[in-house]
């Protein structure tokens, strides 16, 4: 417990900047926009799915390549007393493709509290995975199919320059005498953006913290207490070409910063960092990106394996130093406003290794809130 500390005490100067601007921007300025127009008294079905397809062709010393097919679907009943209030009671199920049961059934509760404006409180079941918007190295994209559905506590905040997501997602609970170890995650993503800089640019400027917590004191567990820390800040330019009609363009610079703040080190990485430098463009449905990552000894347990330097393929291997070109073409269309169509294309240069492993995802969303009665008061 000592040690922890001390290695916290370590980073204090750093989390201490960031709590100060996250909670600053949180409670003084953000607002979040309303997630349904939900009007007190109302009661309303909302259904929620994705069908996706998600093939990763990968062969290398990291990870190895296999493929998701399959499902979720997560209906529930939302119902507001009050402008103030939104209850949601609802399930999620995710299956798989050639699975012979459902993998994971859940129940889905959350109770919002809308302080002010649209600042939101949320506990219970809680709008995670791609909802945080996170970068993928230190939170999968993927999590948008096999780990949609987080648990735990919530607080957004947004308006038109400022995003702000704190929460706390529970994975894993424990009760006195089991023997695997509790897992939470506690994050926050940040994002400031500029209003226009000489009616062409603007100015974003991202900053996320992750702690992935693993132990607990009233189970026995052989493993080691640890707490992980993933950390990344940096800015974005944006451009608008010809007024958006030729789409619009930026360039982005983001610096990744890991530690086990333990010094366990059981994966035999204690402490790295990454540099991202990422080049966008956006043309109405159309997005192409292309990615110079540089890594040492970087890990983080919630991120994209593709860029670690953990193997989750051999124990106990490490490859420290990773240089990685990514290309990636998505193309996402509405043809209805409750459904989207998303297509993707991601192409990893491994510049160390020379070889190349792709990732394809196909995937339809279905999101439609559905007005069911009116409750009196």
């Amino acid at each position: 417990m000592l040690l922890l500390l001390n290695s916290y005490l370590e980073m204090r100067q750093i989390i201490i900047i960031i709590a100060f601007l996250t909670g600053f921007f949180s409670v003084g300025y953000c607002q979040e926009k309303k997630e349904a127009a939900e009007d007190p008294g109302k009661v309303y079905l909302s259904l929620k799915s994705i069908s996706f397809i998600k093939n990763n062709e990968y062969s290398n010393p990291i990870i190895e390549g296999y493929t998701l097919v399959g499902y979720f679907i997560q209906p529930s009943i939302i119902y507001s007393p009050s402008e103030k209030i939104r209850l949601k009671l609802g399930t999620h199920l995710l299956s798989y493709s050639g699975a012979p049961e459902i993998s994971k059934v859940k129940p889905v509760f959350s109770t919002t509290y809308n302080f002010s404006g649209n600042t939101f409180l949320t506990l219970g079941t809680l709008n995670g995975s791609d909802k945080h918007r996170m970068a993928d190295p230190h939170f999968d994209k993927e999590r948008l199919y096999n780990a949609y559905a987080e648990e735990g506590l919530q607080f957004v905040t947004e308006n038109k320059n400022i995003f702000s997501d704190t929460w706390i997602s529970w994975e894993n609970f424990i009760f006195k005498g089991d023997t695997a170890r509790e897992v939470f995650t506690f994050g926050e993503s940040f994002r400031y953006t500029s209003g226009k800089i000489s009616d062409i640019f603007t100015l974003e400027i991202p900053v996320q913290l992750q702690f992935k917590h693993f132990g607990g004191q009233i189970s026995n567990y052989p493993e080691h207490v640890q707490t992980f820390l993933n950390l990344s800040a940096g800015v974005r330019i944006n451009a608008d070409i010809e007024g958006k009609r030729l789409g619009t363009a930026g360039m982005e610079y983001l610096r990744f910063v890991n530690s086990e703040l333990t010094k366990k080190g059981d994966n035999g990485i204690t402490r790295g960092n990454a540099t991202w430098i990422r080049f966008h463009y956006n043309y109405k449905s159309l997005y192409f990106g292309s990615y110079y990552w540089k890594s040492r000894n970087f890990y983080a347990p919630n991120g994209n394996p593709i860029y670690s330097s953990v193997s989750t393929v051999t124990e106990n291997a490490i490859t420290p130093d990773r240089k990685i070109w990514t290309n990636a073409l998505y193309l996402k269309a509405f043809p209805l406003d409750y459904l989207e169509i998303f297509l993707g294309f991601d192409a990893y240069y491994d510049m160390n290794l020379k070889r190349m492993d792709t990732a394809m995802s196909l995937h339809l969303n279905f999101d439609k809130l559905i007005r069911l009665a009116n409750v009196k008061n």
